[in-house]
């Protein structure tokens, strides 16, 4: 992947033509609703009001990404806002009541893995960092471990707040929640997130065939996210193209697909 910079700098080059689509890429956070402190939803809430969004869109992604609110992307059906704004005062009143002050801080590890999502990892996780730290109630020491290492600690429960991102097996609501929300799905994501009521949410939708009824069963399931808060979305991609003039034939799919075999230069 190229830089955002980079990017910047091929699209204001006029030798370059710039193609953009959207993509079903998703970043996200995840929350080891086991382990302590993160076991208290008061605090996870309070991560999820204080990350600032729309900072590293714009800071580490040049606007080139797209703040996301739910772990269904935006412009796919079933999706819904469910996430709220960044509200630090109401990040600070949640942090009060799960027992913590500006003279007894929460201190927490933030987790990253420093290439396999591209470059932008570190300022991703210094711009996440900084703004939970604006709570003044909160302290943040950032850790990182390479790939193989990375999955084996969030598959054995080392790590209690990381970054991950998701790329569909599938365009459908059902591959952004079920590998998330399913019992067996948390735990080989590093949630460990259980819920017998959202399974069966997610059951009900995978037997229905009535695209509305399943729309309005992600609706819920949604909403049951922001209720425990076992993963926080962050934002979603944009899938970008640069190619000479005479190239044709460009189409950026959602699938992720690049048909090669249709291009043509003039």
């Amino acid at each position: 992947d190229l830089d955002p910079r980079d990017i910047l700098d091929l699209k204001e080059n006029s030798a370059f033509v710039t193609y953009e689509g959207d993509s079903p890429q998703i970043r996200y956070l995840v929350v080891n609703v086991k382990q302590p402190p993160f076991d208290n939803v008061l605090v996870r809430k309070a991560i999820a009001y204080a990350v600032d969004r729309n900072r590293i869109v714009s800071d580490v992604f040049a606007g080139l990404m797209k703040p996301l609110y739910s772990m269904i992307p935006a412009g796919m059906w079933g999706h819904i806002d469910a996430f709220s704004e960044r509200d630090l005062d109401v990040a600070r009143a949640l942090l009060i009541a799960a027992g913590y002050s500006e003279d007894n801080p929460l201190e927490i590890d933030l987790w990253y893995t420093p290439t396999h999502y591209g470059t932008t990892e570190a300022d991703v996780v210094q711009v996440l960092k900084e703004s939970l730290e604006e709570t003044g109630m909160i302290y943040v020491t950032i850790k990182y471990a390479e790939w193989s290492t990375y999955i084996d600690y969030f598959l054995n429960g080392t790590m209690g707040l990381f970054l991950l991102g998701w790329y569909p097996d599938y365009l459908d609501p059902d591959d952004y929640v079920w590998p998330f929300l399913s019992v067996e799905g948390a735990k080989s994501l590093g949630s460990f997130y259980e819920s017998e009521e959202v399974e069966n949410l997610m059951k009900a939708a995978r037997i229905s065939a009535k695209q509305a009824t399943r729309a309005e069963i992600y609706n819920q399931v949604q909403i049951h996210l922001v209720a425990d808060m076992p993963d926080i979305p962050l934002w979603q991609g944009k899938a970008i193209c640069i190619a000479k003039p005479n190239v044709k034939g460009i189409v950026l799919e959602p699938t992720q697909i690049f048909r090669y075999y249709i291009l043509y230069t003039e």
